[in-house]
């Protein structure tokens, strides 16, 4: 049985754009709609959402679940990401579906969504590693796709950005700037992003044989609360770090906020990097040096995977996006004798 790949392919066009043709959305040049609609008639294709075929009919919403409020509170991005998401699928006749979140206790059955009749899909936001709500999907062959989070115990298919090679960058950046006592403030630990970034700052650090020192690791949540917090105790410890990294712009910012409050001068005191660039990255006094997630192009993969599972394709597919890096002003020169007063 042909698949919307095969028309995509035949026609000569991406996947989004047969969607556009088969939901009759207007913004499809008539040349276009007319070579897809040629090898829609080619090939016998007809739309098949797995979904549906549970549902008894299509609800043209994509579930959005993320793992408890403070998720959103503490990820600005999460936002903008929400927006490039729905202007890609809005363009195929769907819409998100913000109304389910996951249980801060326990596993919530997402199953239960397909089986009321609230969505066609699902996309999940940074579950835990071996999740059981997430095994139950893959178990059921609904269509859902993961962002920032992956499995060892079950497959599926994933967008996420390189954040081995995002926390490689701002390393070697802070080496090169002569830092070798580098601190580090990491999210939290149950989400696989967050695993990896630590674990990349680690080796790092191995690679230009400097040991590791837990004394200058502190154990963050995402939150502007942790990123204070996380500042306070590390600029505390003797001899301090010449340079902080932070796994999200978020606990950066709140760094800020700690500097001014203690009298430390960020970078002639301590550099300090963040992770995301959200707008407000840019703004702040001194703008940060960050780690940018391409949110358009995880907006356009997520949409893209997202239409592939409803239209029945089963392999797994894993989407991995290179992050952009922005050197702001947030980073100096390591002090010669090292420690911030």
């Amino acid at each position: 049985m042909a698949s919307q790949q095969d028309v995509a392919k035949r026609a000569r066009v991406s996947f989004m754009t047969v969607s556009r043709v088969v939901n009759n959305h207007p913004g499809v040049k008539s040349e276009t709609r007319e070579r897809v609609l040629s090898a829609i008639r080619e090939l016998a294709y007809y739309p098949n959402a797995a979904a549906r075929t549970l549902n008894g009919r299509g609800t043209r919403n994509i579930g959005m679940i993320f793992p408890h409020k403070e998720f959103v509170l503490s990820r600005p991005f999460f936002i903008e990401l929400c927006v490039e998401l729905e202007s890609h699928l809005s363009d195929t006749g769907y819409h998100l579906f913000l109304g389910s979140v996951r249980k801060e206790t326990g596993s919530l059955d997402l199953t239960v969504l397909f089986k009321e009749r609230k969505v066609d899909g699902l996309v999940i936001f940074a579950p835990e590693r071996d999740d059981e709500s997430v095994k139950r999907l893959a178990a059921e062959g609904l269509p859902f796709i993961v962002v920032h989070g992956r499995s060892d115990a079950v497959e599926y298919s994933y967008v996420d950005i390189d954040n081995e090679r995002g926390v490689s960058r701002i390393m070697r950046y802070l080496f090169d700037l002569g830092h070798r006592r580098i601190g580090f403030v990491s999210g939290n630990m149950e989400e696989v992003n967050a695993q990896d970034r630590s674990a990349c700052y680690r080796r790092e650090l191995e690679a230009v044989g400097v040991g590791f020192d837990e004394r200058i690791v502190h154990t963050g949540d995402w939150s502007l609360e942790s990123g204070y917090e996380g500042f306070r105790a590390l600029v505390g410890r003797a001899p301090a770090p010449s340079a902080i990294v932070f796994s999200n712009d978020q606990m950066a910012l709140g760094a800020i906020k700690a500097a001014h409050d203690l009298g430390v001068s960020i970078p002639g005191d301590v550099s300090i990097t963040g992770y995301d660039d959200i707008k407000y990255a840019s703004f702040v006094v001194p703008a940060l040096t960050t780690m940018r997630q391409p949110l358009d192009r995880v907006g356009e993969a997520v949409a893209t995977l997202i239409l592939e599972r409803l239209d029945g394709r089963s392999e797994c597919r894993r989407v991995i996006l290179e992050p952009e890096f922005k050197i702001r002003d947030s980073c100096g020169p390591a002090r010669a004798g090292g420690s911030p007063p």
